[in-house]
């Protein structure tokens, strides 16, 4: 039996939902201005409501590859599941609630993360779930720095919206 591993974990950025919805699922942006240094993303297909993108990440000391399909719901929530590669089965999922904080409107993220753990390592989840967990934290953290530093969306963005 396959066992999970689940990471959650919420950020407050003080920007509107739609601006912190939408840096989240651009992932040009995210190329173009290297706002994960960690991560690295190949586009494949981009449009408004889905997406295909190929992301790589060092865990366990090791570069794992996933290939993810992107789903975007009416409400701005954003659904990544990899279907090919380390993680396939894994899945990303980031809901955005409108929430106020010190008298300053701004956006609640929940990040949601579920890893398949590789087959006979079972052993490794804890170890994967602490990494998973810093990993998520160090890279909402970096959205939010590019999001409050004035995110702009990428010209495919734009072209998408208009």
């Amino acid at each position: 039996m396959a066992r999970t591993v689940e990471v959650h974990h919420e950020i407050w950025i003080a920007a509107p939902p739609a601006t912190v919805q939408a840096q989240f699922a651009d992932v040009q942006h995210h190329i173009d201005a290297n706002v994960h240094p960690k991560l690295r993303f190949e586009l494949l297909v981009r449009e408004p409501r889905r997406a295909r993108f190929y992301q790589q990440v060092k865990l366990l000391g090791m570069w794992q590859r996933d290939l993810f399909e992107r789903h975007i719901d009416d409400d701005g929530s954003i659904h990544d599941r990899s279907i090919d590669g380390f993680n396939k089965g894994g899945t990303l999922d980031f809901r955005f609630t409108p929430e106020t904080q010190d008298g300053r409107a701004g956006t609640r993220v929940d990040i949601l993360i579920r890893l398949p753990t590789p087959p006979m390592l079972g052993w490794l989840a804890p170890l994967i779930q602490r990494q998973a967990l810093g990993e998520t934290i160090a890279a909402a953290a970096e959205d939010k720095r590019d999001i409050e530093a004035g995110y702009r969306p990428s010209p495919a963005m734009t072209l998408a919206a208009a």
